[in-house]
């Protein structure tokens, strides 16, 4: 099985090396748009550097030879560059932020896909919100960097290596007189790396714990104001909001120090070369051109570095966000399919259950253990007993939400472990005890959103389990919020009932799904499934045993073991635990009754 992401307090740095082949096969599958981006950015680049080499000119020859011509000339050249440059930059950016978004859309589905591959575990380990704040906010970070940044950094690298060489060009020895600077900008990069790559690793994650924290405690808004805990929760969150502050703000100051140590060295390297080639002008070795042209370099020279002094916290956090997402996307998934997995249709014989043992870890204690049993199709049957006995885990192994450790399950003689994950669960309803309804109309919600389903079908199973009654009260065009809030449990109960039947799989598994009905919903939707047995199996998981006394055989788990097995009158007549059960149920019941 596989573990949570890692959203621990520990200090953690960022692994550039993941980071960086994450980041480079994203620009890979895209690199036709990047082409395109880094042609526009050669060309700017290039009309750029023409510049000062025409003010040397105007100030060396047109000027001192009194060219009219040649000065109009240079001038509307020098101004047809700076439009030019414009307009290339512009087709540069919109580049870039096509391919950009294409990038990030690209990304966000191999996330979601990769997270919709891994079992139940590793979501009963990580919350919803930090998720969210994955494929939300990591990648909106790692946007900043491809559309922008990584870019930034090919124009600016060959700027300041095509600046070097045409000054190098000019005057050697007065290019000479800035290498001394070049060491210290490689040592201060060094040491702003070193100290604020764990604090942006830090930041990263108290951004998602936060984002998690707050969709948590939003989704339980009711609870929080039934029990008056709106200061205490406001308290925690003013907490995870200073420890952001505090990463983020000593990210920043880093960032700061760097960069006035980076915007330092300018006026230093312009007063050396003011200097050394002022003196040279004097002796008549250099010309004001010259000079001028060297003046208006060190500034092109300058603009990438303290670009990258500026980028630097954007590569940081975004390659903080390519770290969390590698890791996010190493995660294998605990249960997989076979190479090539058989697939099934329909489940023409039935299954069953041999001798099988399971526990959710290996450090774990077992949670079923040496269970045996079938179901013939056609057939419905129960499985009972106390809470934590086993019951719901087998709904888990039948979809296989996770696998078990010893034994088999068969259906129609096939091994589960054998069938792919897709045809299993379309052959498979689920109707749970907490049910979840997605934004939209009822009609999608009932179609699961898929509209290749007809509305027929939909109403063939409102008529069949004699729903019209509810359906008129809740239309088909009734808009249900996030989540079903605008419905009773019990509401929500039925429309999933509904949407199994719509969906038509073959075997049916009620895991509580009647719990929170009324008597006369109850009795109406067990109707309807009655009227369903001779084309459907029914697996009933169920605390209350008075729901399923019609069944075919009741199974009752306790402690993980299949203790007793058959019908409702056999089990009573045997006097066990059933039975038990069945009568401290019964006896409950009276006193509530009497009670009211």
């Amino acid at each position: 099985m596989h573990s949570s992401d890692g959203d621990g307090e520990k200090e953690e740095s960022i692994d550039y090396r993941a980071s960086f082949r994450l980041v480079s096969g994203l620009m890979r599958a895209h690199i036709g748009g990047f082409a395109l981006a880094f042609i526009f950015l050669i060309f700017a680049t290039a009309v750029n550097l023409v510049n000062p080499i025409l003010a040397k000119h105007i100030l060396d020859g047109a000027i001192p030879s009194q060219d009219y011509f040649r000065l109009a000339v240079y001038s509307a050249v020098y101004a047809g560059n700076i439009f030019l440059s414009l307009v290339l930059n512009y087709l540069l950016y919109i580049q870039l932020v096509k391919t950009g978004q294409k990038l990030i859309v690209f990304l966000k589905k191999k996330l979601l896909d990769h997270l919709f591959s891994l079992g139940m575990d590793f979501y009963s380990e990580n919350p919803a919100g930090r998720l969210s704040s994955r494929v939300q906010s990591d990648t909106g970070t790692l946007y900043e960097l491809f559309t922008e940044t990584a870019i930034t950094i090919f124009k600016d690298i060959f700027m300041f290596i095509s600046v070097f060489a045409i000054m190098l060009f000019f005057n050697f020895h007065l290019t000479m007189i800035l290498m001394p600077v070049f060491p210290v900008i490689l040592l201060l990069v060094w040491f702003f790396v070193k100290l604020s790559s764990p604090l942006f690793v830090k930041s990263r994650k108290i951004m998602a714990e936060l984002t998690g924290w707050l969709t948590e405690h939003l989704n339980g808004i009711e609870v929080l104001q039934a029990y008056n805990r709106e200061e205490t929760v406001c308290g925690h969150m003013h907490d995870l909001n200073e420890r952001k502050f505090k990463a983020e703000y000593h990210a920043e100051l880093y960032a700061v120090i760097f960069f006035l140590g980076i915007f330092a060295l300018q006026p230093s390297a312009t007063a050396a070369v003011f200097g050394f080639g002022g003196e040279q002008v004097l002796q008549g070795k250099l010309t004001v051109g010259v000079l001028i042209m060297f003046i208006l370099y060190i500034t092109q020279l300058f603009e990438p570095i303290f670009r990258f002094s500026e980028h630097v916290s954007i590569i940081q956090r975004s390659f903080s966000a390519a770290h969390r997402l590698d890791r996010l996307l190493a995660l294998k998934p605990s249960i997989n399919e076979k190479a090539q997995p058989s697939v099934i249709s329909s489940v023409s014989k039935g299954i069953e259950f041999r001798n099988v043992w399971m526990r959710y870890k290996n450090d774990s204690p077992w949670v079923l253990k040496n269970v045996s049993f079938s179901i013939k199709k056609g057939e419905s049957i129960a499985i009972a007993g106390e809470t934590g006995g086993g019951k719901t885990t087998i709904a888990n192994l039948l979809f296989r939400f996770y696998d078990f450790q010893k034994g088999r399950i068969l259906i129609d003689g096939e091994d589960i472990q054998n069938i792919s994950f897709k045809s299993l669960r379309s052959v498979m309803g689920l109707i749970q005890q907490d049910i979840y309804l997605f934004p939209g109309t009822m009609m999608d919600n009932l179609k699961m959103m898929d509209s290749s389903i007809p509305d027929e079908k939909v109403y063939e199973a409102i008529k069949l389990m004699g729903l019209d009654g509810f359906f008129r009260k809740h239309p088909l065009s009734m808009t249900i919020v996030e989540k079903g809030i605008n419905l009773s449990i019990g509401e929500k109960q039925v429309i999933a009932l509904a949407r199994a039947l719509v969906l038509d799989q073959d075997f049916l598994v009620l895991d509580e799904a009647t719990s929170h009905m009324d008597p006369y919903t109850e009795r109406l939707v067990t109707g309807a499934v009655q009227k369903l047995l001779e084309h459907k199996s029914l697996i009933i998981i169920a605390h209350r045993l008075s729901t399923i006394r019609n069944v075919d055989k009741i199974l009752m788990i306790s402690g993980g073991e299949l203790r007793e097995c058959g019908s409702h009158e056999e089990l009573m007549s045997k006097n066990g635990l059933y039975a038990a059960y069945y009568r401290l149920q019964s006896g409950m019941s009276s006193l509530e009754r009497n009670a009211a």
